[in-house]
């Protein structure tokens, strides 16, 4: 090879690999919301529910009354306690935690605080992350509530070093009660990181771990590259400690979780762009079967089965650091983070190519209506939307 040549070939090498790097990077930057506009579409008709704030998660709604669970905790303590977004500062926490579960009455557009029988002193409290509940098949007035919540190690100064003593908090409850009965308590050292709940039975559940360690330098680096964490599957039908196992390893910034009919999971991931299927084995490991892309970071993932089929609600966080620069003071000054909410439905792979499931946005605001939801829970025609640091709770009417 030629002199000449050979410094062709670098060149052309070169330039090869600068448009391919161009393209991820212009990719990750769509991703995050800093090369796109979000247009409205779905927000002019839009109530608030005032007072409550900082609801993170709203996993079930009531098609028939039109009843919420939600939990919820105070703009002010989302901005000390995120173990998620690594707000580590337990010290300034009050000792006993101020977070509650609400039971909201979307067609009133009343709510009232769920009391929790039971739950031991120990506990100081829920301090709520995610929810979400399990209807028995045969007593469909009996729920199940299934609670992440992030406890503060027993020494809060240990807090930035140490992370949040997790546990996922179980009760039952009837449809419509303002009070529910404590269960049990899982604390177990996989579930390390918890995000989502998917239940499986009123005793058994999957749970992701957003990352693979409380506290660590890289995930400072997230958006960039992030360390693979798990999904576990937790059983605690028994009488003592409950079994729990992985279910999933390898998996990239896992976050919003939810059961689907013939025993499949959906799940969203925060970083990759993409909501994943899972089919959940005999031995309740999780085998993957589908990915649907979609370039948006994606929180919480609700499920609604229809007359027609199943759909899927994702939450993206569309412009990611606008989220996370509202994050830091619990969203009460800063910029007003832009929320879209994306629907995948099944559809029939011979009509569709091969592709078994197809996207559409249905959702979309600037953040001058509807700033920093994290979920987006449909009921009937409509959308319930939360967020980690709302000011409110909105529901939005969607009309196409």
């Amino acid at each position: 090879m030629s002199f000449l040549t050979l410094k062709r070939y670098k060149v052309g090498t070169f330039a090869l690999g600068a448009a391919f790097l161009a393209v991820i990077v212009g990719q990750k930057l769509d991703r995050a919301g800093v090369t796109r506009s979000v247009s409205p579409l779905n927000n002019d008709d839009c109530f608030a529910v005032p007072g409550l704030e900082a609801c993170e998660d709203a996993r079930w709604v009531d098609q028939e009354s039109g009843l919420a669970y939600l939990a919820c905790s105070s703009r002010e303590a989302r901005t000390l306690w995120v173990p998620a977004t690594s707000h580590l500062n337990a010290t300034e926490l009050p000792t006993v935690s101020t977070d509650y579960i609400a039971l909201l009455d979307i067609n009133t557009r009343q709510y009232k605080r769920v009391r929790l029988d039971g739950l031991p002193p120990a506990a100081n409290g829920i301090w709520v992350h995610a929810i979400e509940l399990y209807r028995s098949p045969s007593n469909p007035n009996k729920l199940t509530i299934f609670v992440n919540s992030h406890r503060p190690p027993s020494d809060r100064s240990l807090a930035p070093t140490q992370g949040a003593d997790s546990v996922v908090e179980i009760f039952d409850t009837e449809v419509g009660s303002d009070s529910a009965r404590y269960v049990k308590t899982i604390q177990h050292p996989l579930v390390r990181t918890p995000n989502s709940i998917a239940a499986v039975t009123d005793r058994s559940f999957y749970v992701s771990n957003d990352h693979r360690h409380k506290v660590h330098w890289s995930r400072k680096f997230e958006v960039l590259k992030s360390n693979p964490s798990d999904i576990i599957y937790c059983d605690a039908s028994g009488s003592g400690e409950a079994q729990c196992m992985v279910a999933a390893d390898n998996v990239i910034y896992p976050n919003g979780l939810a059961s689907g009919p013939n025993g499949l999971v959906y799940q969203a991931s925060t970083i990759e762009g993409l909501m994943r299927v899972w089919q959940a084995q005999p031995n309740h490991t999780l085998a993957a079967v589908e990915e649907v892309h979609i370039n948006r970071h994606f929180d919480n993932v609700h499920v609604a089965v229809t007359p027609k089929g199943v759909d899927i609600y994702l939450t993206a966080l569309t412009k990611l650091f606008d989220f996370m620069a509202a994050g830091k003071d619990g969203g009460r000054s800063g910029p007003r983070p832009a929320v879209e909410v994306f629907r995948v439905r099944e559809q029939s792979e011979k009509k569709s190519g091969g592709k078994k499931y197809r996207s559409e946005r249905v959702f979309g605001d600037s953040g001058e209506i509807v700033m920093g939801s994290t979920t987006a829970a449909p009921y009937q025609n409509k959308l319930l939307l939360t967020g980690l640091f709302s000011k409110e709770v909105m529901v939005c009417t969607l009309k196409q």
